[in-house]
């Protein structure tokens, strides 16, 4: 019977549009109250881990009035071999004597370690050695760039593993579209919480965002991804290292067009165009105006057109002028 019951809220929920994050009476109370994204696989993929795939229920397990759900979301392509986005978990247990869904983190982050530094709860595997040394640095970052911002230190929960995989199982994700190959430092932010692997207690990209993104909410992607590297590097490099990389990349391909660097994505696995030139741009403007222009230039717009008029207003360059002047200034910065 409670099987059945556990199911019919799994489906429920499914059918209830969750992408929107919106209040939902198939998921528990208490976490919708503390979280505004309360359901943390949501955002795992663009634009929705319910963007439509078909939902098959692998297996359903319980322990002590804890039901485990493991859910596929796949779909057969038309020759007939399967398509696997991800292999989900969730939890459901009684809230009011009712069964209600919860994040597998909330329940699995009990297995974890935690030590609390300052603003941050760091949760970490038990075979990992706590640096406090990193721990101190971090928090010493976080009230550097809370101070330049004018912003107040948010408290947040940072997961931290040796492989990004380690914390997405964690999360709930026995399985991801991406999942593997070469153990990299990556890491993710959400509202209150930082994901990462691979660079210990000492992950600045993102908490970067978590501390800042918030308060400045009609930035362009750019600029908030170019200021997180300009001041936390990205991938574990410095905007230095991926602006030498660039260099090398654009003097090889004279054919590339800065002028639509909008529409430019990953330059190579390591590096991605976002970060370096929006990186540059943000170490340009920071150069010529200080903490006070960021500021200005983090409201100036969401849209492409706000972008690249943002970067005219403040550096003086047109758009049709940027393929020239990016790669000289690539060129400069590469050399020192």
């Amino acid at each position: 019977m409670e099987t059945k019951e556990v199911m019919m809220l799994f489906e429920n929920y499914l059918a209830s549009n969750p992408q929107n994050q919106t209040e939902n009476p198939f998921w528990n109370r208490e976490e919708q109250q503390k979280h505004k994204n309360y359901d943390f696989l949501e955002s795992e993929f663009h634009p929705s881990l319910y963007m439509g795939f078909p939902v098959h229920v692998l297996s359903l397990q319980s322990k002590k009035d804890i039901y485990r759900i493991k859910a596929q979301f796949s779909y057969n392509k038309q020759d007939g071999t399967p398509y696997v986005l991800a292999i989900a978990n969730y939890v459901a247990k009684r809230e009011n004597g009712k069964f209600k869904l919860f994040n597998a983190l909330t329940v699995n982050k009990q297995t974890w370690n935690c030590t609390t530094v300052g603003v941050v709860d760091f949760y970490y595997p038990t075979y990992h050695k706590f640096n406090y040394q990193k721990a101190q640095k971090l928090n010493g970052f976080i009230n550097e760039i809370c101070n330049n911002f004018g912003v107040k230190p948010k408290p947040f929960e940072y997961y931290l593993a040796d492989d990004y995989d380690e914390v997405q199982k964690l999360k709930g994700l026995d399985y991801y579209m991406g999942m593997g190959g070469p153990s990299k430092p990556r890491g993710k932010a959400t509202d209150d919480k930082v994901y990462c692997g691979g660079l210990g207690e000492y992950y600045t990209h993102e908490v970067f965002h978590v501390q800042i993104d918030q308060h400045y909410p009609n930035k362009h992607f750019w600029v908030s991804e170019g200021i997180a590297t300009l001041l936390g590097g990205s991938r574990g490099k410095s905007l230095d290292w991926h602006i030498k990389r660039t260099n090398i990349h654009l003097r090889k391909h004279p054919e590339i067009n800065l002028n639509d660097m909008l529409k430019l994505t990953n330059l190579d696995n390591e590096t991605s165009y976002h970060y370096v030139l929006g990186g540059l741009i943000a170490k340009k403007i920071l150069d010529k105006g200080g903490w006070n222009l960021i500021k200005e230039f983090m409201s100036e717009g969401k849209t492409d057109e706000d972008y690249y008029n943002a970067i005219k207003k403040y550096l003086g360059i047109h758009k049709a002028e940027l393929n020239s002047y990016l790669r000289q200034q690539i060129q400069i910065e590469s050399t020192k």
